[in-house]
Formats: structure tokens, sequence, C-alpha cells
């Protein structure tokens, strides 16, 4: 597929996925790196009322549910440049805020932050449900688009457990919309019935972060590796690792490992 023809798939797919939102366009210059000559795509329709916490943190509501914003470091809403977004998705029982905390925008990266960190709420203290939800994360990104520049090609679904099921699900579905997944304790085959199809229909090979834990009950490292192995042979750009740990979430796993990897990540 050359690059036109992808260009215009990703609009037609951020057309779907976003469809109620309509965005004003980018000042010309507004890129993340200084020799980035991609598309940051439009910028910000509305100015939103913020109240961040003494870490930073906020919460904002979309047409679907709440969700939990920490903005990069120097981020200037009078003049914003577009950023990177991590849409972050947290496991059973957990909630939006706390997941925030500690994954989407753990302690060790926040005095040099420089993505946009939204943690999606809607299933506060649940899990999330594979058939319906991915209109509550739709809503919300299109929502925080609408509040804050965020560069339409450098958005990555993040999640853990339960989060990364529907991490692993949105991110093949609509493949052309993310620059890739960033998953902790989850695997693919617990998000989709046939994992080759899935592999097979995503939209391009976007990129993909895992960390497992060769101990982790609830995602047996079996099926992980099985999984991993048929990613890598569909040919996704595909970084993983493992380590000894049960299926507890660390925000170590998050930066250290997997919020680093997604730092020159794009859209084709």
């Amino acid at each position: 597929m050359g690059s036109t023809t992808r260009h215009c798939a990703r609009q037609r797919a951020f057309a779907g996925l976003l469809a109620a939102a309509a965005f004003s366009h980018a000042a010309a210059g507004d890129y993340i790196f200084a020799d980035d000559f991609s598309d940051p795509g439009p910028g910000p329709t509305q100015s939103c009322a913020i109240n961040p916490d003494a870490n930073g943190f906020f919460t904002l509501t979309s047409a679907a549910s709440n969700y939990v914003v920490r903005l990069p470091v120097g981020y200037d809403t009078a003049h914003p440049r577009p950023s990177r977004l991590l849409v972050a998705l947290h496991g059973c029982g957990d909630t939006a805020f706390n997941f925030a905390t500690w994954a989407a925008a753990p302690f060790a990266l926040r005095a040099q932050q420089n993505y946009l960190a939204m943690s999606v709420g809607g299933r506060e203290g649940t899990c999330w449900n594979l058939g319906i939800d991915d209109a509550l994360v739709a809503a919300a990104i299109a929502h925080v688009r609408s509040c804050f520049y965020v560069h339409q090609e450098r958005i990555v679904l993040a999640g853990y457990s339960s989060g990364g099921d529907l991490a692993y699900k949105l991110a093949m579905k609509d493949a052309l919309v993310y620059a890739g997944v960033l998953i902790e304790h989850s695997t693919l085959s617990y998000a989709v019935a046939n994992v080759d199809n899935v592999l097979n229909a995503a939209g391009w090979k976007l990129n993909v972060g895992h960390i497992a834990g060769t101990n982790d009950s609830v995602y047996p490292i079996s099926v992980v590796r099985g999984d991993r192995d048929a990613i890598m042979t569909h040919g996704f750009p595909m970084q993983y690792r493992e380590t000894s740990s049960d299926h507890g979430g660390s925000s170590s796993d998050w930066d250290s490992y997997l919020i680093p990897l997604m730092s020159k990540w794009t859209t084709p």
C-alpha cells in the first residue's frame, strides 16, 4: 500500500472512529521533532477548563464517560503544539485515575513527560466489555482531541490485563488510527476469536510492545508465547520482554520498558 493510499485510508479510519468530532487545522511548523515533516492533523476546537491536582492529573468528560489526563511538560494551552497521545486502559478492579498514576504517567516519567497521557474511564472497578466498549475509547479520544493538540500519527494504545485485551482488539481492528500498542500482562487470543485472521486483516503492521510474566496465572506464559510467535510471524514489529512476575502490574514495566518504546512510533 502506497503512502498516499495509507494516508487516505487512515483519514477514513479516523472519520469512522471519531465521526462526532470536527477539528481546526494545525499551524505550520507545529511538529514534535525539529526535523519531523509528518502531518500532525487538525488541532483543538475548544478551550476545556481543567483543574489539575498537585501531581498534574485532572478529569474530563466525553460524550460517553469520564477520563483522566496528564499533560506533557511545558504544554501551552494558549499556543499548543502537537503531542503524542497515550490512550491507557486499566485492568479489572482498577479505576481510570489510579491507572493513570501508576501506568499512563508513572512518577518516574513525570518530570520529563513528553506525551499526553489519558486513562479512559467508564468501567471503574470492573472489567472492560470487549463487545461494546470500543465506543468509550473512541469518545474519549474524540473529546481529548477537541481539547488538546494530539498528533494524529502518534496515537498509541496501552492496556493492562482486561485493558490489554481491549487495547489489542482495537489496535488490530482500527490499525490505521494507531502508531502502536503497549501491553502489560495480557494476550491477543483472549481478545479476538481467530488470531491469524485478525492479524491478516489489520490495516498495517503496527508497532507492538509487550511485557509478560512467566508466573502469571491469568494469562499463562505458554499462551502468551504462542500469540507472540503469531504476531511476529505475521511481520509485526514486536518488542517483547518476559519477567518472573505474576499477574500484578508494575510502574517499572511502564516507565522503564513499555512507554520508552513508543518514542518514535508513527503511523505509515
